[in-house]
């Protein structure tokens, strides 16, 4: 059995971001692949809910962890990244996964030891999630939970768009909040430097 992670929203602007875990034995990736799982970025978001279930019946294990904005605004990300998969790794561990494979950000030496510590073996690389199915799956939990919690998020404080910094409906719903001069709610993460451009009263800049 082989334990993949992956993340979604990393790199947002508002909402959290969610690290998957799923263990998959061979005959579940193997199905897994014949129902067209990949990298969620290159499914819609209806395949993504389609697939969800699919995934979740031939998993062994699924673990998630979830990191809120003022988490993400007091620590450096690369290392909570790794922290929350670091969650993954543990609540999973029982399963005694075979390999763990994990996409790399930044410095994955803290992640190769705690997965090697662990007695796993590490497989930490780029576009984990386009090369192996268990990343891929992973992915796709990952997103689907994190969509579901934007969805909830925009019935409370308005249509925000994705909360990805390129999307001008996101930008726009921040600067409307300032023209209005309301206060930043937090499920935006202002330690973000774009918000020095569009929102400076609501920047706090992230001493770590």
């Amino acid at each position: 059995m082989n334990l993949g992670i992956d993340e979604a929203g990393r790199g947002c602007l508002i909402g959290p971001m969610i690290v998957a875990g799923i263990v998959l034995d061979e005959k579940g990736r193997e199905e897994l692949k014949e129902l067209g799982v990949k990298d969620s970025k290159r499914l819609t978001r209806k395949r993504r809910e389609e697939l969800f279930n699919a995934i979740i019946e031939r998993s062994k294990g699924i673990a998630v962890a979830k990191a809120e904005p003022l988490e993400i605004d007091s620590n450096n990300l690369n290392a909570l990244t790794y922290r929350k998969v670091s969650e993954v790794i543990s609540s999973l561990s029982w399963l005694n996964p075979k390999i763990v494979t994990v996409d790399k950000v930044g410095k994955e030496t803290e992640v190769i030891e705690l997965i090697e510590r662990l007695g796993f073996v590490a497989n930490v690389v780029h576009k984990a999630d386009e090369l192996f199915i268990e990343a891929s799956s992973a992915s796709i939990i990952a997103k689907v939970i994190r969509d579901n919690i934007i969805e909830r998020l925009k019935l409370k404080y308005g249509d925000f768009g994705s909360g990805y910094p390129s999307d001008p409906k996101t930008i726009r719903w921040v600067k409307d909040l300032v023209s209005k001069g309301e206060e930043p709610p937090n499920i935006i993460r202002k330690s973000w430097k774009l918000l020095q451009k569009y929102a400076p009263s609501f920047y706090v800049e992230k001493v770590i």
